[in-house]
């Protein structure tokens, strides 16, 4: 029973990982579009989706979507504002993003604070990388569920 119960809280906190993953790849999307909108930017809420949708790469996704937007600004005959729009939205979104919106949204869906979360994922990018940064979080969280089970089970014994 015990080995169950183990099974199905790691298969919920992973599916509240992804869960999480898609809520913040839709929010900084919508994000992006405003911003994007705003600066004057030609097919924003096409480059708001792909922006948004890339940033669940770590590092390098919210990196290929500025320099997509930016390279759609070029071939657009872009203004001094539009590139300066785009900086301004890339720059802001990020911060909000990175301290605000994803430590709260996954650190709700897989049980963990977002204190907790910020520095998962700080720690996971400084040791390894990008590959850090993407497995820091759900590797956190399935630590969080053995050691849930491990104290429930020695509380038991």
């Amino acid at each position: 029973m015990a080995d169950d119960s183990l099974v199905r809280d790691v298969g919920r906190t992973l599916g509240g990982y992804i869960t999480g993953q898609i809520k913040v790849a839709a929010i900084l999307a919508c994000l992006y579009a405003i911003g994007y909108a705003i600066a004057g930017v030609p097919f924003w809420p096409l480059l708001g989706a792909i922006s948004g949708a890339v940033n669940v790469i770590p590092i390098v996704g919210s990196l290929i979507g500025v320099a997509l937007t930016a390279y759609v600004v070029l071939l657009n005959d872009g203004t001094l504002w539009n590139y300066l729009g785009v900086l301004i939205t890339f720059v802001v979104v990020q911060g909000l993003e990175g301290f605000w919106i994803t430590p709260r949204i996954l650190g709700h869906r897989v049980g963990l604070s977002p204190l907790y979360v910020f520095f998962a994922v700080l720690l996971g990018g400084a040791m390894f990388g990008p590959i850090g940064v993407l497995f820091a979080v759900p590797v956190l969280a399935l630590l969080g569920v053995l050691w849930r089970h491990a104290t429930k089970r020695r509380a038991t014994v």
